[in-house]
């Protein structure tokens, strides 16, 4: 299912930063859209809406795949995938009418006033006004989301794209405390698990594979889902006596583009290894090997 690509997550990499522009504090940029993160893979998108209502293939090798949530008052979502990774997209749209339910996005829904938008993420650094569609777009420098008005002023389309505003990778000791991973791994609380595992996460055991196979936030907050079933699985193996710790705990040139930090268990002991890469500011569980 996976074709490896780690360019585009190590690019989200870094610490979130408040800055103010224009007088007014503006929220971080962000990975995640109404339960959606960014760095998903395209599969997830078949599970969670089936087949897309549009697929559009750009000029430039971009292809953007469209879901309609609901067509009376019409809303839909958006993902775009660059021509170097047609499986894994680095933007997420919501836009239509305000009356839908959606996971608030830094505490504003759409729908929300202008005012209301200031207030809880700070002022645009720019706006720009078009005809087609005919909306007020407001842009925020070093900021990865953008925003788009109706002519009352009404929040109608929110979008996240690309990297801006995510720092470069972790800096500090490599590999991150073996502790605290086993802890993070071993948690239910689902603020705690969207931080710990990386968009695409996968575990492995034998011929099963548990992925992300839905929205990241959807699959998570669900113990039932395949993924968690997977992660049971894991926190099993982390109670056996030989995995408490890993017998070795290094940095791996990963496709020559990033480093990855990997815990080798020893033999007999039901994990194998957990590989970790550095993703908007923290190391993220990637893989997960069960014997």
């Amino acid at each position: 299912m996976r074709i490896l690509r780690i360019g585009h997550l190590l690019a989200l990499a870094g610490i979130l930063l408040l800055t103010r522009q224009n007088g007014s504090a503006q929220s971080p940029s962000q990975r995640e859209l109404n339960g959606f993160v960014i760095g998903q893979h395209r599969d997830a998108l078949k599970e969670a809406f089936g087949k897309p209502y549009e697929e559009r293939k750009m000029d430039d090798g971009w292809v953007y795949l469209t879901y309609i949530l609901r067509e009376k008052p019409f809303v839909y979502m958006t993902f775009k995938f660059p021509s170097n990774d047609l499986d894994h997209f680095i933007s997420v749209q919501i836009a239509g009418d305000g009356s839908a339910p959606m996971a608030p996005f830094a505490g504003v829904s759409l729908g929300a006033s202008a005012d209301e938008v200031t207030r809880k993420i700070g002022r645009p650094s720019k706006t720009e006004r078009l005809t087609d569609p005919p909306v007020e777009v407001w842009r925020y420098e070093n900021r990865n989301y953008s925003f788009e008005f109706d002519k009352d002023k009404k929040l109608v389309s929110i979008q996240i794209f690309g990297f801006d505003g995510f720092a470069e990778p972790p800096t500090g000791p490599l590999p991150p405390p073996w502790n605290d991973v086993q802890t993070r791994l071993k948690s239910t609380d689902l603020d705690s698990m969207m931080a710990t595992f990386s968009p695409d996460a996968e575990i492995y055991q034998a011929n099963e594979l548990f992925w992300i196979d839905n929205s990241m936030r959807k699959v998570l907050s669900d113990p039932k889902s395949l993924f968690r079933r997977g992660l049971a699985l894991v926190a099993k193996a982390l109670q056996h006596e030989l995995a408490r710790q890993p017998a070795d705990v290094n940095g791996r040139l990963m496709m020559g583009i990033g480093v990855g930090a990997v815990y080798k268990f020893p033999a007999g002991a039901p994990v194998k290894e957990i590989v970790l890469l550095p993703l908007a500011g923290e190391w993220r569980v990637w893989e997960i090997k069960l014997r």
